[in-house]
């Protein structure tokens, strides 16, 4: 089929014919030049030679992909000291030498190259009548030159995983421009430190409490005002909360539990396989917790313990910074069949109705779907708890995911929140754990340091730490000396604006970019499209 007009033109060519071929649109041009200059020695040349094709790929047209087929013009050189006897005219602004693309289209793929990965870009482009594979994808986006930014003046620094536990790098920002400047290898000082000494320009640094960045740039860059970020300051306090609540958490569970507190989901009497296996994975971490200890009597670190102890890292420092052997958790509460007819069987229960099939048959009716086991399981559980002693309740053979106590990662975030975003389950959770006169400390504690990083008060700041440090919980002493140490970092954090919030959120980019690639992409791809911004190429 031949379509008599096109809705564009290629410079330096007359379009011959345009026709359809199995979903292609092939646009045939011969060449207008009457002359061209050599590429070898720049003399013009009007001597024909002959001709040559081209049959370059270009944008799609309506729809479908679009071929040139392009007639172009040889020329013979003049010059007789020129090695190249003949050349081709070239067409440097919309087709480079050799290209199988025109231009127009390579920025469009190179754009693609950098948005998805390069076998889901292949997947895309095909449906937009354009063929490419995933390998030239990917060789388009690692011959792009990265452009250099300008000189940055206010930076944020922070690490991230190539390998989770094993590999890690480290990202640095430009704060007022929001664009990544370098992607860094490593996360000690000795990785960032050759960076900071290339560039002296910089004024301000954000950063997380790494010693390891504080290190690099006390060394490197004196003249740089370090600035502790305010939410990793927040989590430091999060985390502060979850290890004193686990301190004391045993007494915690000894206070009697308000009704309107207590758990509404069923427990039920463990078997004795289930209680075999739960007593052995207790046996095998107190193994573990006694193994830390021993090595950490030898002087060794959590860091050094990962060469012997085939084990978390942050598993060996819980163990290793554990004064006693920390219990597990209650795990989550999970949602049961019986839980819609729990008020039932417990106004049966108290009615003196201890048969399971009978139980089983009246909630059968009101839609119960089933079987008498599970009716069993809850019905021994009651009873063992309608005769124990109530400070005995945790050691009876029944399930703890419905404990009504949360676990302390989930009270933490009580005692660091601000009062009026609780709920008033939460808010009454906050009221009874109050109740244990440490908790009670902490979180006096705990309200005036996140309410002095909110208002940014330096004022309040010497008196906050002046009382911690005569706090009678260890964990909060310690926390202390580590702010004390930092004090001028910290101060910054409160008279400064800048943050590392940009930082994480481009890290956040990175780890997109990372899994589109599923894990796979080598560390000078990842750099690649991380530098990379539309504006630059």
């Amino acid at each position: 089929m031949v379509i008599n007009t096109v809705p564009f033109t290629l410079p330096g060519f007359t379009i011959t014919e345009t026709r359809q071929e199995e979903a292609r649109l092939i646009i045939e041009a011969s060449s207008t030049a009457t002359s061209a200059i050599c590429p070898n020695c720049q003399q013009v040349s009007r001597h024909s030679h002959g001709w040559y094709p081209r049959r370059p790929q270009d944008l799609p047209c309506i729809g479908e992909g679009v071929y040139l087929e392009l007639t172009v013009r040889r020329f013979r050189c003049l010059n007789p000291e020129c090695p190249k006897k003949t050349f081709a005219e070239r067409f440097p602004d919309w087709l480079p030498t050799y290209a199988r693309r025109t231009t127009r289209l390579t920025k469009v793929l190179r754009r693609v190259g950098f948005e998805v990965s390069a076998e889901s870009g292949r997947r895309i482009l095909r449906w937009f009548a354009i063929t490419i594979s995933g390998d030239t994808l990917l060789r388009i986006v690692k011959r792009t030159p990265v452009v250099p930014t300008r000189t940055p003046r206010v930076v944020g620094i922070d690490d991230w995983a190539l390998r989770k536990g094993q590999r890690y790098g480290s990202l640095i920002l430009d704060q007022e421009t929001r664009q990544v400047v370098e992607l860094l290898k490593g996360r000690t000082a000795e990785d960032v430190q050759p960076w900071f000494q290339a560039h002296t320009e910089v004024e301000i640094v954000t950063r997380d409490r790494s010693p390891e960045y504080r290190n690099a740039l006390t060394a490197t860059a004196p003249q740089a005002q370090q600035v502790l970020d305010r939410w990793h300051l927040l989590l430091n306090l999060r985390h502060l909360a979850e290890h004193v609540i686990a301190s004391v958490y045993r007494r915690l569970k000894k206070l009697p539990m308000p009704f309107e507190l207590q758990s509404s989901r069923p427990r039920f009497l463990r078997s004795l396989r289930e209680q075999q296996r739960m007593d052995a994975s207790r046996q095998r971490r107190l193994d573990l917790y006694h193994e830390v200890q021993r090595l950490k009597q030898l002087g060794l670190n959590p860091s050094q313990m990962l060469q012997q102890l085939p084990h978390s890292y942050y598993t060996l420092r819980l163990f290793y910074h554990a004064p006693e052997f920390p219990e597990r958790m209650p795990g989550r509460t999970l949602r049961s069949k019986l839980e819609p007819y729990l008020d039932y069987l417990e106004s049966r229960f108290q009615a003196g109705c201890q048969s399971v099939s009978q139980l089983h048959k009246e909630i059968q009716t009101q839609g119960y779907p089933g079987t008498p086991t599970l009716v069993s399981n809850w019905l021994q559980a009651r009873r063992l708890l309608a005769y124990a002693d109530p400070a005995s309740v945790d050691t009876l053979p029944i399930t703890a995911t419905s404990s009504s106590l949360p676990s302390a990662h989930k009270l933490a975030w009580l005692l660091v929140l601000a009062p009026e975003k609780l709920t008033d389950h939460d808010a009454a959770m906050l009221c009874h754990i109050r109740q244990d006169e440490a908790i009670h400390h902490f979180y006096d504690l705990a309200q005036e340091f996140r309410g002095l990083l909110q208002a940014r008060s330096t004022e309040r700041l010497d008196d906050w730490l002046e009382t911690a440090a005569h706090s009678t919980l260890p964990k909060v002493r310690t926390f202390t000396r580590g702010l004390r140490a930092e004090y001028a970092f910290l101060r910054a954090a409160l008279e400064h604006e800048w943050s590392n919030g940009q930082t994480e959120g481009q890290i956040t980019r990175l780890k997109f970019i990372k899994r589109q690639m599923y894990g796979r992409a080598s560390f000078e791809l990842l750099r690649q499209k991380v530098l990379y911004h539309p504006g630059s190429t």
